[in-house]
């Protein structure tokens, strides 16, 4: 029984008590450093997302750059869009909901590659269709060339299997040289 003196031990209830304060006590400062290590990696985080998506955005600027690559400085749209796609990020889980925000309050101007569909289809498809098409044309050109250079006569007369021919041309080609060895 306790008398109530200050220097008498706890009772067995009271010693847990007191460890469990000393415990939380003791473990409170590794909390707070695992929150705000957990708040510093969802931040990174953000910042990865931010410059994923930044980088199929272009500045409006007149740059015509990566609007997270624009290196002008004090640049009048790269910091506030990117500003607008950090909310946008944070707002919706989806990557593609945040370029769709964007899209809405600065236009398909925005976009880095133009989308795979009505009009903008022709962006895509014409280099390849281009590329074809000259090959196309290279191909043509060089089966004429060869057929052509195939159908030309040569440019000497035949000769003839004539032996008394061949016997007077020998004998020009002597008196020509006139002996020479």
């Amino acid at each position: 029984m306790t008398t109530g003196n200050a220097c008498e031990p706890l009772d067995r209830r009271g010693r847990w008590i007191v460890l469990l304060a000393l415990g939380i006590l003791l473990a409170a400062p590794y909390m707070m450093r695992a929150q705000s290590s957990s708040a510093e990696a969802s931040e990174a985080t953000l910042e990865e997302r931010v410059k994923r998506i930044g980088k199929k955005l272009l500045c409006l600027c007149g740059c015509n750059q990566i609007l997270v690559e624009c290196n002008h400085r004090n640049c009048p749209f790269s910091g506030p869009a990117i500003a607008t796609l950090r909310q946008a990020v944070q707002r919706y889980e989806s990557d593609d909901l945040a370029i769709q925000a964007m899209i809405q309050q600065y236009g398909t101007a925005v976009l880095a590659a133009p989308p795979a569909q009505g009009f903008n289809l022709a962006a895509w498809i014409t280099p390849f269709a281009a590329a074809a098409g000259g090959l196309v044309a290279i191909a043509f050109v060089l089966r004429r060339w060869s057929r052509r250079s195939a159908a030309a006569p040569t440019t000497g007369a035949p000769i003839p299997d004539d032996p008394a021919w061949r016997e007077r041309v020998r004998q020009e080609i002597e008196r020509e040289l006139g002996g020479l060895p």
